[in-house]
């Protein structure tokens, strides 16, 4: 089972910043408690970024335009293949077009 955990780190000018992993608990080959982490997830845990095929990309762009609730979000994202553990507040659709890659921004 994984857990969200928050390692502060103190800056050079004496702010602390937050930095959030995806974590899972498990034992050694001693037996021994001891956690992996399976993802980073930035400063803000509850903001992710999908890449996405140009396909997908157009199902997004019309999902993105659309006003919905944030519960109607989470199901159609899901329906799309994007599982957000969250309540998603806002979609952003990113284009980089140097290197042509799309993404979903979830917040």
């Amino acid at each position: 089972m994984s857990y969200l955990k928050r390692k502060p780190r103190k800056l050079a000018d004496g702010s602390v910043r937050s930095y959030w992993y995806k974590c899972e608990a498990y034992r050694d080959e001693k037996g021994r408690p001891r956690e992996r982490i399976l993802e980073y997830l930035g400063t803000n845990p509850n903001v992710r970024n999908f890449p996405l095929d140009p396909p997908l990309a157009r199902k997004v762009a019309a999902l993105v335009a659309e006003p919905l609730a944030p519960t109607d979000m989470r199901g159609k994202l899901k329906d799309l293949g994007l599982d957000v553990p969250f309540l998603p507040r806002q979609l952003m659709f990113l284009n980089n077009p140097p290197l042509r890659r799309l993404a979903l921004r979830v917040e």
